[in-house]
């Protein structure tokens, strides 16, 4: 074996720090990138944050401008506060107090008590009783159901606590709440001695209360929801994309703390400038790219999307990732990046970037049908069915074949119905006026 030196040239991209930080800003929120330039402020002492900014973008009525600030979430009541507001007026002794107390702190944030009483006793070294007690009074608190250990229970407090009680939904809840659920009502009806339609005004009935007492109250501020482009129609009729720059402040290079700086004559004090400077440089170009391929972005989705901005997401057209890449000439990384948690504002609201991506679920005529607007085919025809007689699967892709020209299969049909948080045919089967 002989040792030998040659030489050889290759070509390799090397993923820079610099690199790494453009993909970083790509794929950023709105809320995410101004708290990463206020990060990156602190880490460069000429960086400045100026929240003054000289705009340069279509103009567009107050109301276009202000528009997405209806999308800031209102802080609301948490559960557990509304809760304890109520305790003073129960007069509680201290032990039953600081049971009930613990009592609403292990509730979820459905209002349910998951945990069961016997570990819960164990925990606050106290009896089954004395947590079954303890329970019972924060069952009696408002909203109606809070404190139930299951679906049947939730139910069975807000029919307890109606200004008119109805005995037949308190037993169906309390006994045979399984087989009503799941719809055996014949069987049910027979063994009850009722008729179907009374079995229909129970279920009628339930469908008013609250499953999750729980859902109104939160314990976390909803979150910001900021569009990074606004779609407005123009003068004549044409649509534009306008950046959002309200979204992050403007940078700036404090040249006075520089001049500072610089004059000391220190070299490793001119290398750190040169070196802060590079830095600010990439962080400026990085974002004017991240805003130029989210307007080059929308600006393709408005000339496929037309008719959707007309009418709506129900006028969705199939739209992938990959053929919006090649249109723009870059991978499809970049738009998986780019529209990640990104919003536009449009005339029918602000939605996020991804849903204006959909795959072509069939045929409809001489183009292509996403599958969005077949799910909101779907809907409609749902809504307007016979409750009596609810359209099954089959009957469901028969029309759409027969009356949209869409040809999909009964698993398809199910797939989107399911998606759609519709129940089946059988489920949503209603015996009102029936013997």
């Amino acid at each position: 074996m002989r040792a030998e030196l040659w030489q050889e040239q290759r070509l390799q991209l090397s993923l820079t720090k610099e690199l790494v930080q453009a993909i970083e800003l790509l794929q950023y929120s709105a809320v995410d990138l101004e708290a990463f330039l206020y990060e990156q402020s602190l880490e460069n002492p000429f960086l400045e944050i100026r929240r003054t900014r000289v705009r340069q973008r279509p103009s567009r009525t107050e109301r276009d401008q202000k528009q997405w600030l209806e999308n800031i979430g209102a802080r609301a009541e948490t559960l557990v506060g509304h809760l304890l507001s109520q305790l003073p007026a129960l007069k509680l002794a201290d032990r039953e107090e600081r049971i009930v107390r613990y009592l609403i702190a292990s509730l979820d944030e459905d209002g349910y008590l998951r945990v069961p009483l016997a570990e819960l006793a164990a925990r606050f070294s106290a009896s089954e009783q004395e947590m079954e007690r303890g329970l019972r009074l924060v069952q009696s608190l408002d909203p109606p159901g809070v404190g139930a250990r299951d679906l049947a229970e939730c139910l069975l407090l807000q029919l307890e606590r109606l200004p008119e009680r109805d005995e037949l939904a308190e037993m169906i809840v309390r006994y045979h709440f399984v087989p009503f659920a799941e719809k055996s009502w014949k069987t049910l009806a027979k063994q009850l001695g009722v008729s179907l339609g009374e079995l229909q005004r129970v279920f009628e009935l339930i469908r008013t209360l609250e499953p999750r007492p729980g859902i109104h109250y939160s314990s976390e501020t909803p979150p910001l929801v900021v569009p990074d482009v606004i779609v407005v129609r123009g003068a004549e009729g044409d649509w534009m994309a306008a950046y959002n720059d309200d979204i992050h402040p403007e940078l700036g290079w404090n040249r006075d703390y520089e001049r500072r700086i610089a004059a000391s004559g220190d070299r490793h004090a001119e290398q750190f400038i040169k070196e802060k400077y590079r830095q600010f440089t990439w962080l400026a170009k990085s974002l004017e790219q991240r805003k130029q391929t989210l307007l080059h972005l929308t600006a393709v989705i408005i000339d496929r999307q037309r008719p959707c901005l007309e009418l709506g997401l129900s006028a969705l057209k199939p739209m992938t990732m990959r053929e919006v890449a090649e249109e723009l000439g870059v991978h499809e990384s970049t738009v998986s990046r780019a529209v990640r948690h990104k919003y536009v504002q449009t005339p029918f609201g602000t939605v996020e970037l991804r849903r204006f991506f959909s795959n072509a679920a069939t045929a409809a005529g001489d183009e292509a049908a996403s599958s969005a607007r077949v799910k909101a085919i779907i809907e409609a025809l749902i809504s307007e069915e016979d409750r009596r007689a609810p359209l099954s699967d089959q009957q469901l892709a028969d029309l759409l074949r027969d009356r949209h020209g869409i040809a999909i299969s009964r698993r398809t049909v199910a797939k989107y119905r399911e998606q759609l948080r519709i129940p089946s045919s059988a489920k949503r089967r209603q015996y009102i006026g029936l013997p």
